[in-house]
């Protein structure tokens, strides 16, 4: 499983890198994409396997290159939402293909069939 981690961290920085990101700040940036519109930084936390101080500084990075939003969320001022930028929105849109294409090359290049590994996962998660 690391084996595989690795391989697929190594793909996607490749991609990314030359957004000037790490594969952590992608992470994140994909994740608040999926969620559509503005999220807790606890969501983001749950849903990318990031600890607290990783998260926060990936979201800092972010924030200082304008490709997110962070705000107090105004009904429970002790949560913190993030939301992609104008900038944000567009980044991810060029390149979540390219690294869901270097993600598929990984999983293609295994003996082990997509729904396989799915299913696999799924039961690693229970």
């Amino acid at each position: 499983m690391a084996a595989a981690t690795r391989k697929v961290h190594g793909r996607i920085h490749v991609v990314v890198s030359s957004a000037e990101l790490t594969v952590d700040q992608w992470s994140v940036l994909d994740r608040i994409a999926a969620m559509k519109g503005p999220v807790s930084m606890a969501a983001v936390a749950e849903t990318t396997g990031l600890t607290g101080p990783s998260l926060t500084r990936a979201v800092d990075k972010l924030v200082t290159a304008a490709l997110v939003f962070r705000e107090v969320d105004a009904s429970d001022r002790r949560r913190v939402l993030v939301d992609l930028s104008t900038r944000g929105v567009a980044l991810h849109a060029e390149l979540a293909p390219l690294v869901y294409s270097a993600e598929s090359e990984v999983v293609e290049g295994s003996s082990t069939s997509v729904d396989e590994l799915l299913r696999v996962l799924r039961g690693l998660t229970r």
